[in-house]
């Protein structure tokens, strides 16, 4: 039997590669923005705010470029799991997650640059929806573990003798 093992670069393994980034981002960019709301000092408030300003741009940028190879890998993925809703599911809270993110980084360039808006109605609306959505970042986080360690999406399962790395 003459079994290869399939080059790493295959399209479904683009997904997990770009999703990192966001995932770490946005979290970062909930955190400053969770902890500078609440800081007295306005030397730390503005810094909280300018990094989860810069995390959140960075987060929303790549996240939607996630979205994309996540929606390559889906196309192949939802042949080869046992639990295709699961996959859904995971496609969907992305989608929600990464809009109330888009939605979050809006408001926070229009509080810049669009003096007639309420600053602390606004500041505290960001604040809600970053939280609601690190909520959902955690969620779409779980979903996508357990299609990978799960049901082993975007993974390479050897042969039972593992004769492709004999050489």
């Amino acid at each position: 039997m003459n079994s290869q093992i399939p080059s790493f670069w295959r399209e479904e393994v683009w997904h997990p590669l770009s999703v990192h980034l966001p995932i770490a981002t946005l979290l970062l960019a909930s955190l400053f923005a969770i902890i500078g709301f609440f800081y007295k000092k306005e030397t730390y408030r503005f810094l909280a705010k300018q990094m989860s300003l810069v995390l959140l741009a960075i987060g929303v940028f790549s996240g939607w470029a996630a979205i994309y190879t996540g929606e390559l890998a889906y196309n192949i993925e939802v042949r080869k799991i046992c639990d295709p809703k699961v996959l859904q599911e995971h496609q969907w809270w992305a989608y929600a997650t990464l809009i109330v993110y888009s939605v979050n980084l809006i408001l926070q360039l229009s509080i810049k640059f669009i003096p007639f808006l309420s600053r602390k109605l606004a500041q505290t609306i960001g604040l809600v929806l970053l939280t609601i959505a690190l909520g959902g970042l955690f969620y779409t986080g779980h979903l996508g573990a357990s299609l990978v360690y799960q049901q082993g999406a975007g993974t390479y399962q050897p042969t039972a003798d593992c004769v492709e790395f004999v050489k």
